[in-house]
């Protein structure tokens, strides 16, 4: 029996690697599959000892492994930026890593992508607990298995299917202060390419590939209701646009809040696109988030929690409780909580966010107000031959 092999996976060391950042280069003439990129082979050391659970291991957060990322970029061999995740921007993983079944949640997702426990189990209609138990998964005992999907974090990876004109990959590394503990890697990451072998994988056809890039802005609340025009999406095509609150500076996780009483309206070049009050409650603010993106796993899910048990679902591996986090206060509202709009046409001129709470501000001060956070997702393309990259705005 004949057997012909597609493809040949090869693990490509990094051209630069610091401690704070790390470069990898795919040479063109060389056909490889950009959805199957991904770092592995590297693990993780608690240098600090002081973690989140007192000792040295390391839990991540709800983006998981992906926490560790600062910014990642993807340019062609010439030096030009055609897609990057940056700052708040890299907050999509955790929408897309709370997108999964709460199967794969409790089992796949929490081990390849680290991230704190996403999935529940339910003994009865009353009863719910959290599949998180103490000391499950650390990090720091997976060895030299950790895993990042590089093509998950960038669209334009998923836009193509197979490319031959190279790549230059850039990982810039998240510092200590925002993980709470000081990390160093056992050994630095590669890069797993897969290239191709059969002749009948043709490469992409065309020279022009149109890809979602996600773009974020954000709000410093001084007071509990703003009416607010933002500026970072003129004469760009806006898809969907996702909306959370991180809350005040001790938020040290960045975990995404709702807040009592919250409603959000949009107003796009001068036309509501939110009928009634907009999204004046849970309720709608979860249904939008699952008919305009997709059926989230536990978000929101503590909201209800509060009126079933009085400590709701806790994280013993973070010290965190998922419906009040005692590092945030009775009144940060429940944790998990995303809000996403359809926005689907060109920003012409006016994109106008009105947002309030009950919740008071303490003015512009970061550890007494709270940040609101957008992340729209921008039409781009880019040209192979040219090496142009523009917004679409048709």
């Amino acid at each position: 029996m004949s057997y012909a092999q597609d493809t040949q996976t090869f693990l490509l060391d990094p051209q630069s690697n610091t401690t704070t950042r790390c470069v990898f280069r795919i040479e063109a003439g060389r056909k490889f599959l950009t959805r199957k990129l991904r770092l592995c082979n590297f693990g993780l050391s608690n240098s600090s000892g002081n973690s989140a659970n007192g000792g040295d291991g390391v839990y991540f957060g709800h983006r998981g492994v992906y926490s560790l990322i600062s910014k990642i970029s993807i340019n062609n061999l010439e030096g030009t930026e055609i897609d990057r995740l940056q700052g708040n921007g890299l907050e999509m993983m955790g929408i897309r890593l709370a997108q999964m079944p709460n199967s794969a949640e409790f089992a796949v997702g929490r081990q390849l992508s680290q991230q704190m426990c996403n999935s529940i189990f339910v003994q009865s209609f009353s009863q719910t607990t959290l599949t998180e138990t103490a000391r499950k998964d650390d990090a720091t005992l997976m060895g030299n298995s950790l895993y990042i999907d590089l093509s998950a974090m960038l669209t334009y990876l998923m836009a193509r299917n197979i490319s031959d004109e190279g790549l230059v990959i850039q990982v810039e590394w998240a510092s200590p202060s925002a993980l709470g503990y000081s990390y160093s890697f056992t050994r630095p990451p590669v890069l797993a390419v897969d290239y191709v072998l059969n002749p009948a994988m043709m490469v992409d056809e065309g020279d022009e590939f149109g890809f979602i890039s996600i773009v974020d802005d954000r709000i410093l609340l001084t007071t509990p209701s703003i009416d607010r025009r933002l500026q970072s999406y003129a004469n760009q095509y806006l898809n969907n646009l996702y909306y959370f609150n991180i809350g005040r500076s001790n938020n040290l996780l960045g975990l995404p809040l709702s807040r009592a009483q919250e409603r959000f309206e949009l107003t796009v070049n001068g036309r509501k696109i939110l009928t009634l009050n907009g999204v004046d409650s849970d309720a709608k603010k979860l249904d939008f988030l699952n008919l305009c993106s997709s059926k989230t796993n536990i978000t929101h899910y503590a909201s209800y929690v509060n009126d079933v048990t009085d400590y709701g679902l806790y994280n013993p591996n973070l010290g965190l409780d998922y419906s009040f986090p005692k590092t945030l206060g009775s009144s940060a509202g429940s944790v998990f909580s995303w809000g996403c709009i359809t926005v689907d046409q060109l920003i012409l001129n006016d994109l106008v966010v009105q947002y309030s709470t009950t919740l008071a501000q303490g003015g512009t001060g970061t550890a007494d107000s709270d940040t609101l956070v957008f992340l729209a997702e921008i039409l781009r393309s880019y040209n192979k031959r040219t090496g142009l990259v523009r917004y679409i705005g048709v």
